[in-house]
């Protein structure tokens, strides 16, 4: 088992640098930012097109709360969806029978909005974690890396998460760091008919801040992370989010990707992953794959 753990590891790791050949770091950042500046020579005013927007205005992520076998039920498939997210905050039940990931077939609450169910959350399991503290290190280029430190806490659908990223350029002596700051509604989705496991959704709204040798600056953020657990030691998390930052006298809208998968057991995890930032109208910057470890309680 340990063998088959490592050659996993191994294998995506080895897969993440082979795709970070085609990285950017801070100083193509920074060089490529300042061309786009002097080309275009704009009003350092933060406007901002509807169409610039719209890779954020239209997504669009499902959402619910959790429930319990004794609450309402809808008419048909929409009808429970609309109950379990609606009634769900009111009714869900701490002591619900279905209280395992993996319960056996006679603990499911099988009259809750017609499968659509609630696993009790246990300590140390990722989802739906009261505490959850993550800490990455992430290679860009030779030159390029960077250090991100993340810690979620929530209590049922509410949620509050803090991540810090710095990245550092060692050739050019250049740092940036990325704070994000997200007030969270996590909902999570049991359905044993369609799928094993957990499927944890949230919405954020926050702020996000730049300091640094690139940019100074900050604005609202967004962000929809989903995730999805089919067994208490096995992961898959995308992470994206969206923020602006000005530039040498340029607004960006900024994309931020995070695609993960996480193995271990409760409370501890080993995780490997890709991010990668997107600017608009210049392309992708400080990408490249990550490996880190989690805790969950």
């Amino acid at each position: 088992m340990v063998l088959i753990q490592f050659r996993f590891w191994l294998g995506t790791l080895a897969v993440s640098l082979a795709c970070s050949s085609m990285g950017a770091g801070l100083d193509s950042l920074k060089k490529k930012t300042e061309e786009k500046a002097a080309e275009n020579q704009p009003e350092p005013s933060k406007v901002q097109s509807a169409a610039s927007r719209s890779d954020v205005a239209t997504s669009s992520f499902g959402s619910g709360t959790f429930p319990s076998q004794n609450t309402g039920h809808g008419n048909g498939f929409m009808g429970d969806f609309w109950s379990w997210m609606v009634a769900g905050p009111f009714a869900y039940r701490s002591d619900d029978p279905s209280a395992s990931m993996t319960p056996e077939k006679g603990d499911w609450a099988a009259a809750a909005y017609g499968g659509l169910m609630w696993p009790k959350h246990r300590s140390g399991q990722q989802a739906l974690a009261f505490v959850r503290a993550d800490l990455n290190w992430q290679y860009v280029d030779r030159d390029n890396d960077a250090v991100d430190a993340r810690i979620e806490l929530g209590y049922k659908v509410l949620g509050f998460q803090a991540r810090t990223t710095t990245y550092a350029n060692s050739s050019a002596d250049l740092s940036q760091r990325v704070n994000q700051f997200y007030g969270l509604l996590r909902y999570g989705l049991q359905y044993r008919d369609l799928f094993p496991g957990v499927i944890e959704l949230a919405f954020g709204l926050g702020v996000a801040t730049q300091r640094g040798d690139v940019s100074n600056d900050s604005s609202p953020a967004l962000t929809f992370p989903v995730k999805y657990f089919p067994a208490d030691w096995l992961g898959f998390e995308f992470r994206p989010a969206w923020y602006e930052a000005d530039h040498a006298g340029i607004v960006y809208n900024i994309g931020d990707y995070d695609l993960s998968a996480s193995l271990g057991p409760r409370f501890v995890q080993l995780r490997a992953g890709y991010r990668w930032l997107w600017y608009n109208s210049i392309g992708r910057f400080n990408d490249g794959p990550y490996i880190g470890v989690s805790l969950s309680y």
